[in-house]
């Protein structure tokens, strides 16, 4: 049922007033979330205030950092294991316990020489490079970004790509946007499948998108999209014919299943046997949808569902979202190649999971659906997966700038990683085996900053060969 912290998601989404111009005091906690993989048997946790930045390293034996120097002073400290540096023609070996005080644009290469080494470094003043993804171990030239298309005044939301090749996006409704959705034609948003669908700059009404989010295309090769209604009240879900490009059906959630101020905004389809899996993050939860009958039921309260106690930290810095620091329950949400397996997980979490669809289908109760959840491995903070033919999962990684991959036997590895990933949204797998990623600098709105929106257009859809 609609609870208070619904409607505060939604007012959130709508509300773009400033808090009052101050410095923040930064608290978090380093013993909780995932690490950001920076190079071979390098991890870090790094976060800056206005004038300096604190790292936090894990280093395993023979992890290097390539020569390179910065405009900041760097005080290192080992407090586990051992480095050697190497810095004005000298070599430097630290010890645990020892402090080592680098000068500002000093060239200096550093060198694990055990594994589970741990460093703290303290610079002064902030790390630029690292918050701009410009330091050379931010980038991964061997697997380079394309650019699919360039937007300009619209942030893109999720992407979604056919059969034929053809790209999809929602337009995030952050901003109010003219257009809710469109097709990526010669690199441009234009939009689909007519003018007359999208808001246009005007109230929500039944006969036009309100503020659609997730997106898909099915193995049918239609079109699916997931319309949040925050402005109308009702969440509604979209089926797109694409042979000729039009509206197939308009299913409209019941009030019981999918109250006002919910925030459905991730959609799963099974068209092998008629269903569909959306994920609220308002009040976390699983609503499953008999496309044939018209009938929904929502699993929530289960403790995988929620947030966990983990910062969102993007640049060095702890994101907040209304005001506070972030904690966005579940979100995304998947399924297997046979459509037998649900994999979720929340935003806030560090924590992949699966359980049978077939529980869904056969309208089993919360608690025997909670039993068989089971943990298929680790995952970042992150907004968007994708799920391919041989159950690898690819998860866009928000602190990380990067795109994460979990296999079917849970080892997590990285598969891009550059530092214009900057909120990396949504990502989407073509048939000819691309990746499609959006990226949108969400965290530079109002709704996560609290401030004025920072936004740095233009915003874009990228892809990389997998």
């Amino acid at each position: 049922m609609k609870t208070k912290k619904s409607i505060h998601l939604s007012l959130i989404f709508f509300s773009f007033g400033m808090m009052p111009a101050q410095q923040k005091i930064l608290q978090t906690d380093f013993s909780k979330g995932t690490w950001e993989q920076v190079g071979t048997g390098l991890q870090r946790k790094w976060v800056s205030g206005s004038e300096s930045t604190f790292a936090f390293w894990k280093m395993d034996k023979e992890a290097h950092v390539p020569p390179h120097q910065h405009p900041n002073e760097q005080i290192t400290y080992i407090t586990k294991g051992s480095v050697r540096v190497l810095m004005n023609n000298k070599e430097h070996i630290v010890k645990a316990g020892g402090v080592l005080i680098i000068p500002a644009n000093v060239t200096h290469e550093f060198f694990c020489m055990e594994d589970g080494t741990e460093d703290l470094d303290f610079f002064t003043p902030v790390r630029k490079d690292w918050t701009d993804g410009t330091a050379g171990y931010l980038k991964q030239q061997e697997n380079p970004l394309e650019t699919v298309a360039q937007f300009d005044s619209m942030r893109p939301g999720n992407v979604a790509v056919s059969k034929e090749g053809r790209v999809f996006a929602t337009i995030h409704p952050l901003g109010s946007p003219r257009l809710q959705l469109v097709e990526i034609i010669n690199g441009k948003p234009v939009p689909f499948p007519s003018e007359k669908l999208q808001k246009n700059g005007g109230k929500a009404s039944h006969d036009t998108f309100d503020t659609p989010l997730g997106i898909l295309v099915d193995k049918k090769n239609r079109l699916w999209m997931i319309d949040m209604g925050l402005e109308l009240g009702t969440t509604r879900l979209w089926s797109i014919d694409l042979k000729n490009n039009k509206i197939m059906e308009k299913i409209e959630l019941h009030a019981d299943i999918a109250p006002k101020g919910s925030f459905v905004q991730d959609v799963a389809i099974d068209e092998k046997n008629g269903w569909a899996y959306l994920a609220d993050i308002a009040n976390p939860g699983i609503i499953s949808l008999n496309l044939k009958t018209k009938k929904a039921r929502r699993f929530s309260g289960h403790s995988t569902l929620q947030s966990e106690d983990v910062d969102m930290i993007i640049d060095g810095k702890v994101i907040d979202f209304g005001g506070k620091p972030s904690r966005v329950g579940i979100n995304p949400i998947t399924l297997s190649d046979d459509r037998e397996t649900i994999f979720f997980g929340a935003m806030n979490g560090t924590a992949w999971y699966q359980v049978p669809a077939r529980l869904f289908r056969e309208n089993s109760d919360d608690q025997t659906i909670g039993n068989t959840i089971q943990k298929l491995g680790d995952k970042p903070v992150s907004d968007g997966v994708a799920t391919d033919k041989n159950g690898n999962h690819y998860i866009t990684n928000l602190g990380g700038h990067s795109i994460s991959k979990l296999d079917a036997t849970g080892q997590l590895s990285e598969v891009v990683k550059d530092g214009r990933l900057k909120w990396p949204d949504n990502v989407a797998i073509s048939d000819d085996g691309y990746l499609y990623i959006s990226v949108n600098q969400l965290n530079s709105t109002p709704a996560f900053s609290g401030e004025k929106d920072k936004g740095q257009p233009p915003y874009f859809i990228y892809r990389i060969k997998l």
